[in-house]
């Protein structure tokens, strides 16, 4: 018969056991902060060679420079295995797990697809987010023909700025589904009402800002004037949109997430919603390549002959 003192050494040994899984199972993650820079010239260059290394990473903007942290989620013991691997960061440190970047990454469509195309398989996908639309109470339809419109000016304003048209139309997509309207509407309580308008749901104030930034390089699609109500003007809203957004890529490094975070808020951070408007990225890349795939195997199938519905009448009346 085993004694009391036996047992309980046997609890004391097993609730050890368990403690210390908890605690190792517990262990900080970290990321690593490989570089801060006050030059943009220095930052490219590093950018540069992450992408050669595959490393991803995120930004941190101070005041006077920019944090460069690696998002690889390591424990403080691995810090020793990662410089060896990589001698050139001999100077990296643990950082703060700030944000996890999604994995994989969405993959990108290369070469873009041609306007007409895009327009066609697109289109059909944009009148069926705006259908199942959050902010589409009423279950309304989007007419094939502004559709079309809002998918054009989608293309044209991206292949304009050199932005991925799949990218602009997600925004769309997560922001308001493609309906036109007014965003933020907290904020018409205030004595000075800045709402989001649009597609894109862009600040009046934002709107503002491009304008002059527009009205400054010169562009040929910049208006004549301030735009008052940016609903009557979808054309304009999708090459704002399309402006802002090539300005945050390029001050974030052509980082997409990066540069969602700060179309959503110059201020805070809502690292969801750079997460979930990249899921409708996806989304739009799955559809596109299913539909086009789709689109060519019928393509591929042999025609019938002119004549070929009334042969198979003459044949089925013959089995009949």
């Amino acid at each position: 018969m085993i004694s009391c003192r036996v047992v309980l050494q046997i609890v004391v040994t097993v609730l050890a056991v368990f403690t210390l899984s908890c605690i190792v199972s517990a262990e900080t993650v970290y990321d690593i902060q490989c570089a801060s820079y006050t030059s943009r010239k220095n930052a490219v260059q590093l950018v540069q060679r992450l992408r050669e290394l595959g490393l991803p990473w995120y930004t941190i903007t101070m005041r006077n420079s920019t944090r460069f942290i690696l998002d690889l989620n390591i424990t403080s013991s691995d810090l020793k295995s990662f410089i060896k691997k990589y001698p050139e960061f001999a100077d990296a440190f643990l950082a703060e797990d700030y944000w996890n970047l999604p994995r994989p990454q969405p993959e990108t469509i290369d070469p873009l697809p041609p306007r007409e195309r895009f327009i066609a398989v697109m289109a059909p996908y944009m009148q069926q987010q705006y259908k199942k639309g959050y902010y589409n109470r009423k279950n309304l339809s989007m007419s094939r023909e502004k559709a079309e419109m809002h998918t054009s000016f989608i293309y044209d304003a991206s292949t304009y700025y050199g932005l991925d048209p799949f990218l602009l139309f997600a925004v769309g997509n997560f922001e308001t589904y493609f309906r036109n309207m007014y965003g933020d509407l907290d904020r018409l309580k205030f004595s000075c009402p800045d709402p989001a308008q649009g597609i894109f749901q862009i600040l009046k104030s934002t709107c503002h800002h491009i304008y002059l930034d527009m009205k400054q390089k010169n562009l040929p699609h910049t208006p004549t004037e301030p735009p008052i109500n940016f609903l009557r003007l979808p054309k304009t809203q999708a090459y704002f949109a399309a402006h802002y957004l090539h300005s945050l890529l390029h001050q974030q490094f052509n980082n997409r997430y990066m540069a969602l975070l700060a179309y959503n808020s110059s201020h805070m951070r809502n690292y969801d919603y750079a997460r979930l408007v990249m899921r409708l990225y996806q989304r739009a890349i799955d559809h596109y390549l299913e539909t086009s795939s789709q689109l060519r195997a019928e393509a591929s199938r042999p025609a019938l002959p002119r004549n070929s519905h009334s042969l198979m009448a003459t044949q089925i009346q013959f089995l009949q």
